[in-house]
């Protein structure tokens, strides 16, 4: 999409905000479903198949509503970032296009999620790269030869996630683990929205309310930095991925652990998790800013745009390598029951970036006073990891031992030793 033009670089950038949302919608229904899954996939396939068709419904429902405030709001939008006439129709058409995209997105996350939570996560993500691969053969063909611009990407994603449904759908059928369910709807299935849905969905939106804020700070600059900086931060989000991920499986295996009451092992899970996360990003934030040049000219042709994406990842590419490991320990504490302590963690991440940024931009009348502004914050942002370790290892290591001496000592006061 970096090589058809400044405008739809312009779109995507202004997109970035909204489609936050939209990760905000579809991370707390499939972390939930995973967590909820992985918690009673010892309870027979009755109790899976309610559990999959009380999330499907929540997320078909959840996802129809968003839409139509996002719709509702584009005036707004377009007023907000103060959207040139002849970019305003591209814009608004794009964004509801990605709006319909929505639903069997969502949906499609749901059923792979249900996979992860029952421990296939070797399916799950053979149909991950393959939705991935489809996209993005998908996209080439309708963008670059069909000619059908942002058009293309929203076709390519209704396409990809409708197959990405229908895989993962026809596995668990296959596995005996989806059956026809009952027709009762039963809100305690949906308990775990409150726990793990409900503070994932919450933290998503400070990205989308920080992102939207983001994109005001730079706009008095003109539409190159805005796409510059819109490139920039697509990278940090792709990023930002693996932490994500290994957050998400280091939240697996304490559920499971957990479950099974074998506390020692949840925190050698988190620990180990927290040493591959710490590893993955030494090379990333390495790798992006070693050949920052080389990723920003193959993405994009415009080279007004190009100049400022290599100025943010010059500046913020560095910090990546305690950011990672911050947002692995973030979603892990989301998907073990302290989700409200990591949203409280995400507000005063978020709160001192658009605070400081618009503050030290006004003073310096430049993008670059931004982009340092991000690169302390990451930094200091990194310190949380530590009371992080102590919280799980009073919470797992502590507990246990403190549990075990109370065992020994009932025993010896009723088998007292020779």
């Amino acid at each position: 999409m970096g090589h058809t033009g400044q405008s739809v670089l312009y779109v995507l950038s202004l997109y970035i905000p909204v489609s936050f949302l939209l990760i905000a919608l579809v991370e707390a229904i499939q972390l939930s479903t995973q967590v909820t899954v992985s918690r009673q996939r010892e309870s027979g396939s009755k109790e899976l198949s309610s559990l999959f068709a009380h999330y499907a419904g929540g997320g078909l429902i959840l996802s129809i509503f968003i839409g139509l405030i996002v719709f509702l709001c584009l005036p707004i939008l377009q007023y907000f970032y103060k959207i040139p006439d002849d970019i305003t129709p591209l814009f608004s058409s794009y964004v509801i296009g990605m709006m319909i995209a929505a639903v069997p997105t969502v949906l499609g996350a749901i059923a792979n999620a249900s996979l992860r939570g029952l421990g296939r996560a070797k399916h799950a993500s053979f149909i991950a790269v393959c939705t991935a691969l489809v996209n993005i053969s998908l996209v080439y063909i309708l963008v670059n030869m069909i000619g059908l611009s942002l058009n293309g990407i929203v076709y390519a994603n209704i396409i990809s996630s409708l197959l990405s449904l229908s895989a993962a759908i026809t596995i668990l059928i296959k596995g005996g683990d989806l059956r026809f369910p009952n027709r009762s709807i039963n809100m305690s299935k949906l308990i775990l929205l409150r726990y793990v849905g409900i503070p994932v969905f919450a933290s998503y939106c400070l990205i989308f309310i920080s992102t939207f804020f983001y994109n005001r700070i730079v706009s008095p600059f003109g539409e190159s930095v805005i796409a510059g900086f819109g490139v920039g931060y697509r990278i940090q989000t792709m990023a930002i991925l693996p932490g994500i991920v290994i957050g998400s499986a280091i939240g697996i295996l304490i559920n499971q652990n957990m479950a099974s009451k074998k506390s020692m092992r949840a925190y050698e899970g988190f620990k180990k998790g927290m040493l591959q996360s710490y590893g993955t990003y030494l090379f990333i934030a390495a790798s992006i800013w070693l050949f920052k040049d080389p990723i920003v000219s193959f993405l994009i042709a415009d080279k007004y745009s190009q100049v400022e994406a290599i100025r943010y990842l010059s500046i913020v590419a560095p910090s990546y390598l305690l950011m990672g490991p911050m947002m692995t320990a973030l979603l892990t504490m989301e998907q073990t029951g302290q989700g409200y302590r990591a949203l409280v963690l995400n507000a005063i991440y978020f709160c001192l970036i658009v605070a400081g940024g618009f503050g030290i931009t006004s003073k310096f009348n430049s993008p670059e006073a931004f982009y340092w502004c991000i690169f302390a914050a990451n930094i200091a942002g990194a310190t949380i990891i530590f009371p992080i370790f102590r919280m799980y290892k009073k919470r797992y290591v502590l507990a246990r031992q403190v549990t075990d001496e109370g065992k020994k000592t009932r025993e010896n006061v009723i088998s007292p030793q020779p």
